[in-house]
């Protein structure tokens, strides 16, 4: 009985920390929602035509608060009395190429390969549940630099519990801005199904990963709402922060000026969730880490505090070049029913899942 909210916080303390499925996440319970709107006709596809701006690695992180190497961790909490239900981890990576496609002024379709932008998050239960539930959760976005946009995002949901068949998803999602749109397959290994669908995309949204990091950029003005759209759940949402306060937050790398973000997701004009999301972003920090996020959702409460914090190291030599932790040392990790370490990278194949191999730290 236990593993059930335990499974289901773990799986939105992730979603919650990366953004992902927000308004899903942050639904009233079943007999307060509305009806599914009938499917509509997808907006004309407004994308802007090529060829796309060809950045040096140097450059891809430039001006932003985050550069390569950066770690940070979060312990993650649920229910009213925060019961410690595992770790949370979002990091940034060394800039790859990635190839896409672009519409170009004649109206036909190029192949471009540039240098993207990589982040990543994981999340996971603690070692003291792995007899009663063992749950591990990842994903990664390779993201242009120059717009913001997603060419490749991939997630994986990994559950054990003791006598019981292991469950194992996965999704891949191709983004083609091209024609708008976003092609999904997701794989069921306990059952061996695939499936396969495409999705509008909005030339103005942003993928739910970068979200997360998005929200570290803007320069907050207390009662002025900064709103974008993201893409998730096969859907275009908005995304409104307002900060409402300026709070000093004490947590594990030390003592912080935070502005209290409330957050809001919504479909068109129409307000989705009936929960409540706080997100704390630090101002007086060099990096302007994410403190902590509180959400309610249908099963509880959820609730993550960043433990620790590792500084990354900018491509074009300015800064700091050698990473600096702050916070608690690292933990032992528990047992993982996946053999991917929490340090390895995903990757996003071509066309058919591949199983990741373990790596070293």
């Amino acid at each position: 009985m236990i593993s059930k909210p335990i499974s289901r916080a773990l799986s939105r303390a992730l979603l919650l920390l990366s953004l992902t499925s927000l308004a899903p996440a942050l639904l009233a319970d079943n007999k307060d929602k509305k009806p599914a709107p009938a499917p509509e006709a997808p907006p004309e596809c407004k994308q802007e035509l090529g060829p796309s701006p060809e950045l040096p690695r140097s450059d891809t992180y430039k001006g932003l608060p985050y550069q390569p190497g950066e770690e940070v961790r979060y312990v993650l909490k649920y229910g009213a009395l925060k019961v410690h239900v595992g770790y949370g981890y979002l990091r940034v990576q060394a800039p790859v190429k990635q190839q896409f496609a672009t519409m170009m002024p004649d109206g036909k379709t190029a192949q471009e390969s540039r240098w993207h932008q990589v982040y990543s998050g994981e999340a996971y239960t603690g070692d003291w549940y792995k007899y009663i539930f063992a749950g591990h959760d990842s994903l990664q976005a390779f993201v242009r630099p120059w717009d913001g946009s997603v060419s490749k995002f991939y997630i994986s949901q990994n559950e054990e519990k003791p006598f019981v068949r292991r469950y194992h998803a996965e999704k891949w999602l191709e983004f083609d801005h091209s024609v708008c749109l976003a092609k999904q397959k997701t794989v069921d290994h306990k059952k061996k199904r695939e499936k396969f669908s495409e999705a509008y995309v909005d030339p103005q949204s942003i993928d739910a990963m970068s979200a997360a990091y998005k929200l570290r950029t803007f320069d907050y003005t207390i009662g002025k709402t900064e709103r974008f759209m993201v893409f998730t759940s096969d859907k275009n949402w908005w995304l409104e922060a307002t900060p409402t306060a300026l709070e000093d937050v004490v947590t594990p790398i030390g003592s912080h000026k935070a502005y209290k973000l409330t957050v809001k997701t919504y479909l068109g004009k129409e307000l989705q969730q009936k929960g409540n999301l706080y997100i704390w972003v630090a101002k007086d920090h060099p990096q302007r880490p994410i403190l902590k996020i509180q959400g309610e959702v249908t099963f509880g409460s959820i609730y993550m505090e960043i433990d620790r914090f590792t500084a990354g190291v900018a491509l074009d030599g300015s800064g700091p070049q050698t990473p600096v932790s702050t916070g608690n040392a690292a933990e032992t990790k528990p047992a993982s029913p996946d053999p991917k370490q929490p340090s390895d990278p995903v990757q996003v194949p071509p066309a058919k899942p591949e199983t990741v191999k373990p790596g070293k730290k």
